[in-house]
C-alpha cells in the first residue's frame, strides 16, 4: 500500500526491526497468539519481512480489518520453540502545523480512535497522566 488520505506530503522514514522469542513448551504443547508482525496501513508499508520458526508448524496470520494489526497463531509442539520475525517498514508521517489543530471534545471523538484511549501494558497510564499534567497541564485547552 502506498500513502493515501491522512498521509499527504509525507516525510518517509524507514525502520528495520527484528524480534526473537524463545520458549520451552511442556509435554502438552501450547497455543500462542502473538502480535509481532508490522501492520500494513495506508501510512505504513511493509517493504520486506521474514518469519522463522524452529518447529515445522502452521503459522497463519490474521489481519484486523480496522487497525491493520496482524496476529500470528501457533500450536507449538513440546520442546524448544524459537520465533524470529524481521521486517523493513516505510512510514509516511503526516505533519500539520500545531496552530491549525483544534482540540476535539471527548464526546466528539471518532469511534475508530476509542480503542486507543484504554490503558495498555505498553503504556503505564498512571505515569503518563503525571507526565502529561506536568508538561501540558498549564496550557489553555484548545
Amino acid at each position: 500500500m502506498r500513502p493515501t488520505a491522512g498521509c499527504e506530503n509525507p516525510a518517509m522514514v524507514r525502520i528495520e526491526l527484528q524480534i526473537e522469542l524463545n520458549y520451552v513448551v511442556d509435554a502438552q504443547g501450547a497455543d500462542f497468539i502473538v502480535n509481532i508482525h508490522a501492520a500494513r496501513t495506508p501510512c505504513q508499508t511493509v517493504v520486506e519481512e521474514s518469519l522463522l520458526l524452529s518447529q515445522a508448524i502452521a503459522a497463519p496470520v490474521h489481519t484486523d480489518p480496522v487497525t491493520g494489526n496482524r496476529y500470528l497463531r501457533l500450536r507449538a509442539l513440546p520442546g524448544p520453540l524459537k520465533v524470529v520475525y524481521a521486517a523493513a517498514v516505510e512510514l509516511a508521517h503526516h505533519r500539520d502545523d500545531p496552530a491549525q489543530l483544534a482540540e476535539v471534545p471527548v464526546a466528539q471523538l471518532p469511534a475508530t480512535v476509542l480503542s486507543y484511549l484504554y490503558p495498555s501494558r505498553y503504556c503505564q497510564s498512571d505515569r503518563l497522566i503525571k507526565l502529561a499534567t506536568h508538561e501540558f497541564g498549564h496550557l489553555q485547552q484548545g
